[in-house]
């Protein structure tokens, strides 16, 4: 079972409507939020990081955010987070890093989630794809990623 089909099983499961949006590879939230004709902050940036304990966890944020370092480590309990490597990222979630979905991952990884996410009407994010943006609502976003909020 890809990452894609996955996510459409958690969605399907818990009945939340969602719409697939095909378009050109992207590799950024700025790239995705042209393709799909939207606001950079209703892109969804996922990022997995290693805690200073070597702990993945994952950091879900609207794009047109940075991470402040200092907030997520702190949010998740520890005193260092870094970019995890590449390699780990494809083995812990199922695809490459840029299109690493909030939620669905192949190993089960804590998701620290900003909480304005939650707040939009509709959010888009990879579901482990370059060329694929799923659309959910902002309420539904986090109750499918059962998140900590920071």
């Amino acid at each position: 079972m890809t990452l894609e089909e996955k996510i459409i099983g958690m969605l399907d499961k818990q009945k939340i409507s969602y719409e697939i949006v095909e378009h050109e590879p992207v590799y950024t939230n700025p790239a995705m939020a042209q393709a799909l004709n939207v606001d950079e902050s209703e892109t969804v940036k996922s990022l997995v990081l290693m805690t200073k304990e070597r702990k993945m966890i994952v950091l879900v944020l609207p794009g047109n955010k940075k991470v402040n370092w200092k907030q997520a480590a702190a949010g998740a309990g520890t005193k260092k987070v870094s970019f995890a490597k590449p390699e780990a990222v494809s083995e812990s979630v199922g695809c490459e890093v840029g299109c690493v979905p909030p939620f669905g991952h192949f190993s089960t990884l804590p998701i620290y989630m900003d909480p304005d996410l939650a707040k939009k009407d509709f959010v888009y994010f990879n579901p482990g794809v370059h060329d694929k943006s799923f659309k959910v609502k902002g309420w539904d976003l986090r109750k499918l990623c059962q998140p900590s909020f920071i």
